[in-house]
């Protein structure tokens, strides 16, 4: 369904904001497609080196409807700082679903716009128990990327941006 140029309004009883109104139920029902509601979301992960030796850092903030989860350090393989996990082998952030608005049912997009470590980087996103995974894999070999081992000791920051669609 194409959205309209414009949104008429019908009777004189009807206000500029139930125009908008009108609006946004059709832009609410591209989005589902099923019928459900859907929230779009986006928000920009940051990933640096943490205070301990062979841990990160992660900082979420809200670029547009988003979440923003404040910084969690010292991030280890196999760890979990509450909001943020590690998978083992150092190259998966996950983002919890309890840090999100909603449980998260579609990422549509996970985009590295900068990268100051040593490394080139791809980053695949997939929804896991209604939070978002990160897996970042090495651009020159395709290997998985050990986030701790890349940014310890260099000062380098990964920032990742994702945008996501939630229940809410």
């Amino acid at each position: 369904m194409a959205l309209p140029e414009t949104v008429t309004l019908t009777g004189s009883s009807e206000s500029l904001n139930a125009g908008w109104t009108k609006y946004n139920t059709l832009v609410g029902s591209v989005l589902a497609g099923d019928g459900t509601s859907r929230a779009l979301r986006v928000m920009s992960l940051k990933i640096e080196d943490g205070t301990n030796a062979s841990t990160i850092k992660a900082t979420a903030s809200n670029v547009f409807n988003g979440d923003a989860i404040a910084a969690e350090d010292n991030l280890g393989k196999s760890g979990d700082t509450g909001n943020f996990n590690l998978n083992a082998a150092g190259s998966a952030v996950h983002i919890e679903s309890g840090a999100l608005t909603g449980s998260c049912t579609h990422v549509l997009m996970a985009l590295i716009y900068d990268n100051t470590s040593d490394v080139g980087l791809l980053v695949n996103p997939t929804v896991v128990s209604n939070g978002i995974t990160l897996t970042y894999k090495r651009a020159d070999t395709g290997a998985a990327a050990d986030l701790t081992a890349i940014l310890d000791p260099s000062p380098g920051i990964i920032y990742t941006q994702i945008i996501y669609l939630t229940d809410e």
